[in-house]
């Protein structure tokens, strides 16, 4: 099993366990996390020591069939009680950039998290450091509707050129930034280290999750809690970033999200009337998640007489 380098750190003073990990790999069989149902639950009960109490299974979208998301999440659902592993396990995925403009409405709702009008979705900065593709399939979520979760956004190198500038793009446009513990505790390399230390030093990560896949690539959230307490956060921040924050995601969702001047075209809708609860985030301005890539399309050659 790898071992990351703060596995031997002692815990701050004021720890306590619960995380919430909404990017894991939990799923047998559909991608490059576990083989089988054995393999998932020796996964959850790594998990399960690591603190976490509740999980998003978040396959990649591409090597799944998005509508059976659900069923197969309840199928590991009722393994973890026949094994009585106590993780809370959510249905979600995990989007390449190439992958937004091919789902359907219903698709994107499937893997998407939060209530009506605060809905985001995990959408993953590209390794291959394509952050024109990613600026696009971001901007295409917000005219859905839909919010924004980036995934290790440490890892993508031209993301940080020029002190952050195309990250900074899509934290000005709202994004969410989800830090991976196994890039803070130096599973991925030097830079990928570096760039996610910096991202928490300096306050601009919203969460921290594992993106674990096995036992190669633990769950390693405890780790990544004294990491940061390391890094100067306080032990009330640094747990912020792997519960309360993490869990306000899932419940109430993520609020609106600005769009660029050159986003998209969206179709108008009425956004829904906003919620009077006090919990509740503003609804979207930018329009209703059923409105998809494709009907977008169909409307345009409606209306061009094709």
């Amino acid at each position: 099993m790898g071992v990351a380098p703060e596995d031997t750190i002692a815990r701050p003073s004021g720890y306590q366990a619960g995380f919430v990990d909404l990017h894991v790999h939990l799923l047998p069989g559909v991608d490059d996390g576990p083989g089988n149902l054995d393999a998932t639950l020796a996964l959850a009960r790594l998990a399960a020591a690591d603190g976490i109490v509740c999980a998003t299974a978040t396959p990649h979208v591409a090597s799944v069939v998005v509508e059976e998301i659900p069923e197969r999440v309840g199928e590991v659902r009722a393994a973890l009680a026949e094994a009585a592993i106590p993780i809370e396990v959510h249905a979600g995925g995990e989007l390449g950039a190439r992958g937004v403009g091919r789902l359907s409405a219903d698709e994107l709702r499937t893997i998407a998290h939060g209530p009506p009008g605060a809905r985001w979705i995990l959408l993953e900065a590209p390794l291959d450091g394509a952050v024109g593709r990613l600026h696009r399939a971001a901007d295409e979520l917000r005219c859905c509707g839909y919010g924004v979760v980036l995934a290790h956004p440490e890892r993508c190198g031209p993301l940080f050129e020029d002190d952050m500038r195309e990250l900074r793009k899509e934290l000005e446009r709202g994004a969410v930034t989800q830090v991976s513990s196994s890039s803070l505790v130096g599973m991925h390399g030097t830079r990928a280290r570096r760039n996610a230390a910096r991202l928490v030093a300096e306050r601009h990560a919203g969460l921290i999750a594992t993106d674990a896949h096995g036992p190669r690539r633990p769950p390693s959230l405890t780790a990544a809690v004294a990491a940061a307490f390391r890094l100067g956060l306080t032990v009330a921040e640094a747990r912020s970033l792997v519960a309360e924050r993490p869990r306000a995601l899932l419940e109430r969702g993520l609020g609106p999200q600005p769009l660029p001047a050159d986003a998209i075209p969206q179709t108008p809708t009425e956004p829904p009337a906003p919620s009077s609860g006090p919990e509740a985030p503003p609804s979207y301005a930018a329009g209703s998640p059923d409105v998809s890539r494709a009907a977008r399309r169909a409307r345009a050659r409606s209306a061009a007489g094709g």
